[in-house]
């Protein structure tokens, strides 16, 4: 009987189909389609570096250019020679370092708080911050608000008021609540108490959904403008999409140009442009991995 299974196994083998070429016409189609999205949003970018590579004269009769036969980095460099570049850069990067540790620590707190079932009045807190997802006290009251706690002209108002953002902390609720509660039930065992067990035990398992909260809060803070709009009016306390919007929406931009180099407008917009734009690009793709796992994950479970 053995003897027979011994014998029949190498007939299976040989019987047993080969790999398939799974690219088929459909895979082909799909991939076309793909790609002309790809090189869609691609060429916004593409196009952006182009024309602040070009000179003014090729540009005014080509302004549709994919290429430019003669590269200049003029604009750059009266880019880089603006002091407002680099002031509105400083702000931003406090905005981006401070506030977001500042923001990620009260929205994951916060959320781990009313991931837990053992405290008194949970769900009226729960309710009280979920009403300000749908509902707001208006821009009047909210100006009086900030006036009144003194944050007016100071860097201050671009970072406390942001101190929690509901979706985020919703992201981080469901996270929370889906790991295993004989985690926690075990560590109490062991003696540990509850700033042990969220420090040592559910920090460390949720690298995933913080990379992604952090990811919102860190290009939120990069392209903050709106408090600082409504709230300063001090130049020293413009931030880079302040300072880029003033560069972009008006008639000459201003940037000094020590070197009396002749630059078209639109080359130092767009180098103006793209030089806000490219920290984020190469900042993101370290966190993609970490992106798509934790968005779902916080969104689904819990």
């Amino acid at each position: 009987m053995a003897k027979t299974k011994i014998d029949k196994l190498p007939l299976a083998r040989k019987e047993r189909p080969g790999p398939s070429n799974r690219f088929g016409g459909f895979d082909v189609v799909l991939f076309i389609i793909l790609l002309i999205f790809a090189l869609l949003i691609i060429f916004p970018f593409y196009y952006l570096f182009v024309v602040s590579i070009t000179p003014q004269e090729i540009y005014v009769n080509n302004p549709l250019t994919l290429w430019t036969p003669r590269v200049t980095f003029d604009a750059y460099k009266s880019v880089f020679n603006d002091s407002r570049i680099w002031g509105g850069l400083k702000i931003t990067l406090i905005l981006l370092f401070g506030g977001t540790l500042y923001q990620m620590f009260f929205t994951v707190i916060t959320g781990y708080a009313l991931s837990r079932n053992n405290w008194v009045g949970k769900n009226f807190v729960m309710n009280m911050i979920l009403v300000t997802m749908f509902f707001g006290g208006g821009l009047i009251p909210y100006y009086i608000l900030i006036k009144t706690l003194g944050m007016i002209n100071t860097i201050w108002v671009m970072i406390i008021p942001g101190a929690i953002d509901t979706f985020n902390m919703l992201l981080m609720r469901n996270y929370f609540a889906s790991l295993p509660k004989e985690l926690e039930e075990s560590a109490k065992i062991d003696g540990a108490n509850d700033v042990q067990i969220f420090v040592k035990i559910f920090l460390p398992l949720s690298l995933p959904m913080l990379a992604t909260v952090g990811l919102f809060f860190a290009v939120g803070n990069w392209n903050s403008w709106y408090n600082g709009m409504l709230f300063n009016s001090s130049q020293n306390l413009k931030t880079l999409q302040q300072v880029l919007q003033d560069i972009v929406y008006t008639p000459s931009s201003g940037i000094p140009n020590p070197g009396k180099i002749r630059i078209d407008d639109e080359s130092m917009k767009m180098a103006a442009i793209f030089f806000t734009i490219i920290p984020m690009m190469l900042f993101y793709p370290f966190l993609q991995r970490y992106f798509v796992k934790g968005i779902v994950v916080g969104a689904i479970k819990g």
